[in-house]
Parts: structure tokens; C-alpha cells; sequence
């Protein structure tokens, strides 16, 4: 099954966002009130030369800790690939369009996600100039994560920052022991399982290791005392779906697999919140059979309140 890249980075950055504004804008992360956030589901930009609509990534509505009523909006891009030469002109026609429709300030991000290393460095601007004089000039914050060294996050004490890691830049022929690392790092971070479980599936999705690489890292958790919470860290999503995958020896058999694995991670988290489950809700989330949508109800879990609730969101996420 393809990995909805931008899904994933998407489901991060909601649950960690106090952490991704203070990672990256700390200026702007500094004036915001994170107790008085609002995702804004379903935002849209409107191509007007082509007639097209097309969903804006992720838009944020926080208020300031100066209390007034004004807001700002977040708006954050993320790009699995080197812009084309039009991108700044689309931040800026997304730029325009929030601001006529909410007549607020937006702080526009770009986060590039993809592997390849840029022989030249993207504009983070866009102008509109006639005659030599500029009328418009806009800017976006702009961080492309593999030029990114992860050594310059190792102090920062963000639990975010130590999942990224596995997207910046760091030397792949090491692959087995920075993966044992990002994951010690993260479990060693004061989130509650439930975060936590993105941070570990984020580096899982990532790090993948196959052959020699597997059997160093499972050498390296074994053997040296470092590693000691990352060996007792054996996911269900590691066991049920990678060796269900691998007996049935076919790619169907390795999707559904993944998606056990995923289905029994979302009811051990709904264990550690709720305790003891009832059957019903078991049943129910065995018939979730898409792994994006068990994905959602796992990040549901963190805002629900009780199993009532939570039971009501399994029909409509499936719809």
C-alpha cells in the first residue's frame, strides 16, 4: 500500500503542533496561545484561470496571548518534491484567498519532504513588480527537512524534532543505529503513549530496514544497555503486521498484516486511556479495513473523552 506522505506529516504535525511552531517559528510560536487552537478541516484554493479546486494541506486557526480577539492563521504546505517555478505564485494565491476570506494574518509555511538534495537552493519569496518598482513582495517560512543536519536538534528537548530526525540529513550507512537512536530519544520523551505511538510509527514508516540492516539493529537493541527500553519496545505493529506480511509471502498479505498491526495499536491505546473494552467496540474496530482510517481513530483517541464518544466516530470515519 502507497504511504499517503502528506496524510502522515499531516497527523504529526496536529498532534504535535505547539512543538512543530516552536521547532521551526519560534518567533511566532512565542506570541500564541496553544490552548486556543482550531483545525480548519477542508480549506480550499480556487484556481481561478483553470476552474479547479485544490484542498490547502493543513490551516490553523490560534489566538494571541495578548487576549485580543484577532486571530492568526497558520497555513503549512507539505511538498514531497522540488517546487516547480510557480510554487511561490500558489503560497501567494493561497496567501490572498485566506486573507480575504478570514481578514486575518497568516503565517505561511512550506515543508519539504522528500530525500533529494537541491543543487540550488529555492526561493522562500515572491514579488510583483512593474517598471522596477516592487508592489508586492511575500515570504514564506520555508524548511526542507533532509538539509536539515539532525545532530542540531539533539539538545532541543522537542519530542517532535527526534521523529523528524529520520527525514533530515544523516548518514545512511548508519541507518540500523540512528533508527535505535531516534527511537531511544522518543521514548525517553514525557508524552503519553498515545503521541508517543506517532512518533514511533512516524520513524518505523521512514526507517525502514530490510536484510542486514534488520538483523544489526536487532543486534544493536540486544546487546548494548543504551538500547534497553527500545528492545522492550516490540510494537504490535511490528509484530502482527510485518511477520503476517512476510508468512503469507504476497503483498496483499503484507497490507492486510500492516493493517492488523495497526488495528491492534489502536486498541491497545484505547486500553492504556479507557481500560477493559467492551465487545462492541472491538467488533466495530475490526471492521475498519483502511489503514489511513485507523490511523485517524488513533489520533482520535487523544481528544476523546470516553468509549461512547469514540465509538460514535467509527462509522463516520469508514464513510
Amino acid at each position: 500500500m502507497p504511504v499517503d506522505h502528506d496524510q502522515v506529516f499531516k497527523t504529526l504535525i496536529e498532534a504535535f503542533f505547539a512543538e512543530f511552531m516552536s521547532l521551526f517559528c519560534p518567533n511566532e510560536a512565542a506570541l500564541i496561545d496553544f490552548s486556543q487552537v482550531e483545525f480548519l478541516r477542508k480549506e480550499y484554493f480556487t484556481d481561478t484561470q483553470r476552474g479547479k479546486r485544490r484542498e490547502m494541506d493543513l490551516v490553523v486557526k490560534v489566538h494571541l496571548k495578548s487576549g485580543s480577539e484577532k486571530f492568526v492563521l497558520i497555513h503549512a504546505e507539505f511538498e514531497s518534491k522540488r517546487p516547480n517555478r510557480n510554487f511561490a505564485r500558489r503560497m501567494y494565491r493561497y496567501y490572498c484567498q485566506l486573507f480575504l476570506r478570514y481578514d486575518a494574518e497568516v503565517v505561511p509555511i512550506v515543508v519539504f519532504t522528500d530525500d533529494a538534495k537541491w543543487k540550488k537552493n529555492v526561493a522562500n519569496n515572491f514579488e510583483l513588480s512593474v517598471a522596477g518598482t516592487t508592489f508586492v513582495r511575500f515570504e514564506y517560512h520555508m524548511v526542507k527537512l533532509s538539509s536539515l543536519n539532525y545532530r542540531s536538534f539533539l539538545g532541543s528537548q522537542n519530542p517532535l524534532a527526534y521523529a523528524l530526525m529520520a527525514k533530515m540529513d544523516y548518514n545512511r550507512q548508519e541507518q540500523a543505529r540512528m533508527k535505535a537512536d531516534f527511537l531511544r530519544l522518543i521514548l525517553g520523551s514525557p508524552v503519553d503513549p498515545a503521541k508517543m505511538s506517532l512518533l514511533v510509527e512516524f520513524v518505523e514508516t521512514y526507517v525502514a530496514l530490510t536484510g542486514d540492516e534488520l538483523a544489526e539493529f536487532e543486534h544493536l537493541i540486544h546487546t548494548e544497555q543504551q538500547y534497553a527500553e527500545v528492545e522492550q519496545m516490540v510494537t504490535v505493529y511490528e509484530q502482527r503486521g510485518i511477520e503476517q506480511g512476510i508468512e503469507q509471502g504476497i503483498e496483499q498479505g503484507i497490507e492486510q498484516g500492516i493493517e492488523q498491526g495497526k488495528r491492534n495499536m489502536l486498541l491497545q491505546l484505547l486500553r492504556k486511556k479507557f481500560g477493559e473494552l467492551p465487545e462492541d467496540l472491538r467488533v466495530a474496530v475490526d471492521k475498519v479495513d483502511r489503514a489511513e482510517w485507523l490511523d485517524e481513530l488513533s489520533l482520535a483517541v487523544l481528544d476523546s473523552q470516553s468509549l461512547k464518544a469514540f465509538l460514535k466516530l467509527i462509522p463516520n470515519v469508514t464513510k
